[in-house]
């Protein structure tokens, strides 16, 4: 768009080409090629920074990486916390969250197992089959983080 503007500026008016590729004028005359080539270096430096901390701890997280590089890399070409977590979003180098789910459920515990004693019981009368169900619930508690509470809860 500036291309076509610096070769002739009538011909490619600035709102013409505005409205063409979707931009406001504002946007036309804000770019500038010098603070972009900065911006993509500076993100490029970022994703290098993660990555090279991340071959020594795989496991650690978006926040303290930017605490890392803040203490590192001071002044004024340095990222903010917020550029830096988005650069590091939109490069795919979040990792997935830990889930707060329960694990109910245990094969490989070596235990004794079971057999299925109602598998071929047909009931003829009431209360001769009970059935109960576990339901978990997760309850968050700010020291410790979560806890698992459960209802049991009988079906007839």
């Amino acid at each position: 768009m500036i291309n076509l503007h610096a070769r002739s500026r009538r011909n490619y008016p600035v709102e013409g080409l505005c409205i063409l590729f979707g931009r406001t004028k504002q946007a036309f005359y804000k770019y500038n090629e010098e603070r972009m080539a900065r911006r993509i270096a500076g993100e490029c430096f970022v994703v290098d920074f993660i990555k090279e901390i991340r071959t020594k701890d795989h496991g650690i997280g978006g926040l303290k990486l930017w605490y890392m590089y803040q203490r590192k890399f001071t002044g004024e070409e340095a990222l903010g916390r917020d550029r830096f977590l988005e650069v590091y979003r939109r490069n795919g180098l979040k990792l997935r969250s830990k889930s707060c789910k329960t694990r109910t459920t245990d094969s490989t515990h070596g235990l004794a197992t079971y057999a299925n004693l109602i598998r071929d019981f047909i009931p003829t009368g009431p209360n001769q089959l009970w059935v109960s169900d576990i339901t978990y619930i997760a309850i968050y508690r700010s020291e410790e983080g979560y806890c698992f509470c459960y209802i049991i809860t009988p079906e007839s």
